[in-house]
């Protein structure tokens, strides 16, 4: 028995990590998930969470409309009551009666109470389009962020094979005596900076598609792969086109404008319901040396008192506050897009300028510093230099083309446009 156990001990001991490395092989062996921007954008707008939260609130809000036409304010209300001879009567008949009441409003609050409903219903789908377009802004930003990363790494390594050529020559130098330790240091020094360089964009680059699948709502382990090229923005076009396009289209307006006409409608069904309510009853009497009568009338609130003087009044502000807050936001908004319209157009000259004038001049200087060294006239230093700088205005450029895309993502947010998902071939606009 004590062998037979310490088989099976053995035995499980052995599956375990077995079966522990089939399930890890079967995460890695994970197929990676291909995307183009466009793709990105259409699986934001649908599967992001607070997209999800949003569209849980609309069928909430639709679930309102069921027994909201109801014309019974309450439920029909049954009496019932026995009466029993007390004294000074001649009979010993225990008698009784019953009265069926039906309330009902007439006035229209049953048909204003399902109206109410429906804007109810407008409101979250309206809150629902604008979880839709931040999600898929949310996700433009991150696909950018993650290829500008790339960008970052794809320089790093260009700039590291240089590096690592300077390095080895200075080492071949060193051991013929023809160079000091000082140019072997300081080319050590620039290859250990590259390498750093390369592990922050691929930091920034891992932390860009975390936040890429969040907003898509993707599990940590799967892989993605990004398949749209980041190249430059289009032009901006005219202002004025993106202000009128805020004020006619922009998701958040649309929420504020549906609030109030919530509002109005809810201050319509408190009118309605000021109506006075009518009663419909029959019953039975039936006493003791009595015949037994039958009971049918009407009956109707005296609006001796005004209702819903309080909420009728909050609402009638709360109008007046979302207009208010409309109008304002509208202005904020107009602002918004021109700021971001300047600096859109700036980071665009910078990115043009950088791109066709200082990043070929570096190239071309760091060329020639490379011939001049491999040739004796010009020293390790002056190539570490021209290395530098070189480094320096691509990461400059890579920066700008980031900040150009941020800018253009922050210009669409505030216009409350969606051109990024309407690219052809799923491509970033170019």
């Amino acid at each position: 028995m004590q062998t037979r156990v310490f088989v099976v001990m053995v035995g499980l001991a052995w599956a375990t990590p077995m079966f522990a490395s089939f399930k890890t092989a079967r995460a890695e062996g994970k197929e990676a998930v291909r995307l183009s921007l466009a793709e990105a954008l259409e699986r934001a707008a649908a599967a992001a969470p607070e997209v999800a939260v949003a569209a849980s609130s609309v069928r909430q809000a639709e679930a309102r409309r069921i027994g909201a036409g109801v014309v019974l304010p309450v439920n029909p209300r049954l009496s019932v009551d026995v009466r029993p001879t007390v004294w000074g009567a001649v009979s010993r008949e225990t008698g009784y009666g019953a009265m069926l009441d039906f309330l009902f409003e007439p006035g229209g609050a049953p048909a204003a109470r399902v109206r109410e409903a429906e804007h109810e219903a407008t409101v979250a789908r309206a809150d629902l389009a604008v979880e839709r377009t931040e999600a898929r802004y949310r996700a433009f930003a991150a696909y950018v962020r993650a290829q500008v990363a790339e960008l970052r790494i794809a320089e790093s390594r260009s700039a590291l094979e240089v590096s690592s050529r300077v390095l080895a020559a200075a080492e071949r130098r060193l051991s013929a005596g023809a160079a000091s330790e000082l140019e072997q240091a300081s080319a050590e020094l620039d290859v250990a900076l590259l390498r750093g360089y390369e592990v922050a964009a691929k930091r920034e680059r891992d932390a860009s598609l975390m936040e890429l699948r969040d907003v898509l709502d993707l599990d940590p382990a799967i892989a993605l792969e990004l398949t749209s090229a980041l190249g430059e923005p289009p032009a901006p076009g005219d202002a004025r086109r993106y202000v009128e396009a805020a004020l006619r289209r922009h998701p958040m307006l649309a929420a504020l404008s549906a609030r109030g006409d919530l509002l109005a409608t809810h201050e319509r069904r408190l009118e309605s319901e000021l109506f006075p309510r009518v009663g419909l009853y029959g019953g039975l009497d039936a006493a003791p040396l009595s015949p037994v009568f039958g009971v049918v009338g009407v009956s109707i609130e005296l609006p001796v008192a005004q209702r819903n003087q309080t909420l009728r009044a909050v609402t009638l502000r709360a109008r007046e506050a979302i207009s208010t807050r409309l109008e304002l936001e509208s202005h904020r908004l107009a602002r918004r897009i021109i700021a971001a319209f300047g600096a859109y157009e700036a980071r665009r000259l910078e990115l043009t300028t950088l791109s066709e004038r200082a990043v070929p001049a570096a190239a071309r200087t760091l060329s020639l510093a490379e011939a001049g060294w491999q040739a004796g006239r010009f020293d390790v230093f002056r190539l570490l230099t021209a290395t530098r700088d070189a480094l320096r205005v691509r990461a400059q450029r890579v920066n700008a083309l980031e900040a150009v895309w941020i800018s253009y993502i922050e210009l669409e947010r505030a216009a409350g446009g969606d051109d990024a998902a309407k690219s052809p071939a799923g491509e970033v606009p170019s």
